[in-house]
């Protein structure tokens, strides 16, 4: 099988031993978005499902194909373009973004970073982007088990490729919602799966975090916040407001980590040695080719080695 794709605080606090990068965003700055001047670049993302919209503190990150297109700040809202990593030489001038000119610079960044910025891409990052436009609001994403409330996570608890909140799609579980915030450790291609960056480092983190029960309790905490944060902004699918808000009770107190190959070429034996340095773990595969997350693709270690390696 070749080539198959396994889906295995308003501020920063910032001190020199200790970083903890607040997600959500501040009222006012929601407030903003909504219904202020920032609201039309709000509405263009959400009219443009090849863009994402992340929550950072004090800023919002624009993603496009896993690229930042578009920042805003907290307070002054100013506006960012494109990351310098996605600028050449040709480009140097390329216009910065305004509230005036919104319309016309998504178009033009867009083309910018398909045609200049492909050789710089990072295809894990498209992929991640891939999965949150399936997962929140595709017209498939209210039959997948997961809503994607953050990618590229990090702070001094660690980092996350994909922070998610499993939320089963079948009826009983909407009503009654018992929901679990869920860490997606993404590796795309055979190189990525071992090294300093490899499965058993990450697997090691996530053990290690989930040794420290209070910093545990705050990373849910913020990413229930954030979730419920993206839903005001209406970052999920338009139907989702049928759903009432989450409840503190809704949410379990554990976190569940799982890995996700993608590209991975199964003839490679570097998957196997991997996984074998490591007691067990889970693995997520895909749904028929897609990117749709479902709790059912879920499984354990030595069955992954069994049907697929």
């Amino acid at each position: 099988m070749n080539n198959l794709m396994f889906f295995c605080g308003e501020k920063k606090l910032l001190t020199k031993k200790n970083i903890i990068m607040a997600r959500k965003i501040s009222n006012t700055f929601l407030k903003e978005l909504k219904e202020g001047t920032l609201k039309p670049i709000l509405e263009y993302v959400k009219n443009d499902d090849t863009l994402d919209m992340e929550l950072r503190g004090d800023k919002v990150i624009i993603y496009y194909r896993g690229g930042k297109i578009l920042e805003i700040n907290d307070e002054t809202y100013e506006l960012g373009g494109l990351d310098k990593g996605y600028l050449s030489d040709k480009t140097k001038t390329f216009d910065k973004p305004s509230l005036t000119t919104i319309e016309n610079y998504f178009p033009k960044a867009k083309h910018h970073m398909d045609v200049y910025g492909a050789e710089k891409s990072k295809w894990e990052l498209d992929i991640q982007q891939r999965i949150v436009q399936e997962n929140n609001y595709s017209k498939n994403a209210l039959s997948t088990d997961y809503f994607i409330v953050d990618t590229e996570y990090k702070d001094n608890r660690g980092r996350a490729d994909i922070v998610a909140l499993r939320w089963d799609s079948t009826s009983s579980s909407r009503k009654k919602p018992q929901t679990t915030i869920t860490i997606f450790e993404v590796k795309q291609g055979i190189k990525s799966i071992s090294g300093d960056a490899g499965i058993v480092k990450h697997f090691n983190d996530f053990i290690s975090f989930k040794e420290k029960p209070d910093e545990v309790k705050n990373f849910i905490s913020e990413m229930v916040i954030v979730f419920q944060q993206k839903r005001e902004l209406g970052l999920f699918h338009k139907d989702m407001e049928k759903y009432k808000p989450l409840t503190e009770t809704e949410i379990r107190k554990d976190v569940e980590f799982v890995f996700l190959f993608a590209n991975y070429d199964s003839a490679s034996t570097k998957l196997k040695t991997e996984l074998d340095k490591i007691d067990n773990c889970k693995i997520i595969y895909a749904n028929s080719m897609g990117y749709g997350l479902y709790a059912q693709n879920i499984i354990e270690k030595e069955e992954f080695i069994q049907r697929f390696l």
